[in-house]
């Protein structure tokens, strides 16, 4: 299974399936138009719910990154990759990471994913950084395969 919200699953197949009016596909929830943000958490998030998220950091507040970047658009069903812009962050209380949440700036989540080695633990004073690139590059990848 895709790690995708459950709600954004009822956007994506009421938008490819004849749901609307008179047979004609339904319309996609607007994920906001301002960029998208990159949460972090100390819970595990899961289909149904965001973890809970970490406490603001140097470099990092509510809500999540919110620098990362134009990824390189999906092409040929390839991943995406998120950040395009390295994000980093300070912690300045103790963290333990275990989630990530990809989600609007109106807090539409749309992407989860739990940590390969979670939960990570962050120091304060210490530095937390996933590495920004284009598609394979980047430090977090997103497909539906």
């Amino acid at each position: 299974m895709a790690a995708i919200d459950n709600g954004m699953i009822s956007n994506i197949l009421n938008a490819t399936t004849p749901t609307g009016a008179a047979g004609i596909p339904g319309t996609f929830t607007n994920l906001a138009t301002s960029a998208m943000k990159l949460r972090l958490n100390l819970s595990a998030s899961t289909a149904s719910a965001a973890g809970t998220e970490i406490a603001n950091g140097t470099g990092y507040s509510a809500g999540g990154f919110t620098s990362l970047g134009a990824s390189t658009a999906s092409s040929s069903g390839g991943a995406v990759g998120v950040p395009l812009t390295t994000q980093s962050a300070t912690a300045t209380a103790t963290w333990s990471i275990v989630s990530l949440d990809l989600t609007s700036s109106a807090a539409v989540r749309a992407w989860f994913g739990n940590f390969t080695g979670q939960p990570i633990a962050v120091a304060i004073g210490n530095t937390f950084q996933i590495t920004g690139g284009s598609g394979a590059a980047a430090g977090i990848q997103i497909s539906l395969t």
